[in-house]
């Protein structure tokens, strides 16, 4: 059986984690990995149990929220990819792309647990689930990926986030997936990881830096699935 991991990653208790499989006996059909991780999963887990998991199972992909490459030239710490993903996302949603200067430990913390996951995950990519909600949503529903991380969804756009997801991705979801923004997330990022091996051509692949060091590539969802 093999995994496709998103995360979410925060601080010590704010990383999130959901890793999915496919249905052996209906391929392309995803379901959320029943494993618990210290009986809490998908959920909130520390990074060591993120690396137990991937030693003991078979992870294809690793998608991650956060910056995991990084270049000596850039003083500010704007990458290309940062500037050509703002240059994609609508006035009001350039300041969901940050500088990894402005992000503090996360990047850190991203570039050490890639590094321990390398050894056992073929492919460690970084992604951002706002942008990718952004760009799968249809144009009257794009309001949403501004709204989800506020909380208090109407029960009629939760409704309609919880069909979407579920008829587009092909995948069983729980309501505390819709209703957690964490685990959202980590769900977006895993999906991103199952593209990335299987319709490559559906994600838009942001540049990297010529002499870029770290982890990658960082890619997301193009507009149309």
């Amino acid at each position: 059986m093999f995994y496709f991991l998103g995360i979410d990653l925060g601080g010590s208790k704010n990383t999130w984690v959901v890793a999915l499989k496919e249905n052996p006996y209906e391929r392309e059909r995803l379901y959320l990995c029943e494993a618990p991780l210290k009986n809490n999963y998908p959920g909130k887990i520390p990074l060591e149990e993120i690396l137990k998991f991937a030693k003991e199972n078979r992870v294809l992909t690793v998608a991650i929220d956060a910056p995991l490459s990084f270049s000596l030239n850039l003083e500010k710490g704007w990458r290309k990819s940062d500037l050509t993903l703002r240059s994609l996302l609508p006035q009001e949603g350039k300041n969901w792309v940050l500088s990894y200067h402005a992000l503090m430990g996360i990047p850190i913390r991203g570039y050490l647990l890639a590094q321990s996951l390398c050894p056992y995950v073929g492919t460690i990519l970084e992604s951002h689930p706002r942008a990718n909600l952004y760009m799968i949503l249809p144009e009257n529903r794009k309001y949403l990926a501004h709204k989800y991380k506020k909380g208090g969804l109407l029960p009629e756009e939760r409704s309609f986030l919880m069909s979407y997801v579920t008829d587009l991705f092909k995948i069983e979801l729980t309501e505390e997936v819709i209703d957690n923004s964490g685990l959202l997330d980590a769900l977006l990022c895993a999906l991103v990881g199952f593209y990335y091996c299987r319709y490559p051509e559906k994600l838009t692949f942001l540049p990297p830096e010529e002499e870029a060091i770290g982890f990658g590539p960082f890619v997301i969802f193009k507009e149309i699935l």
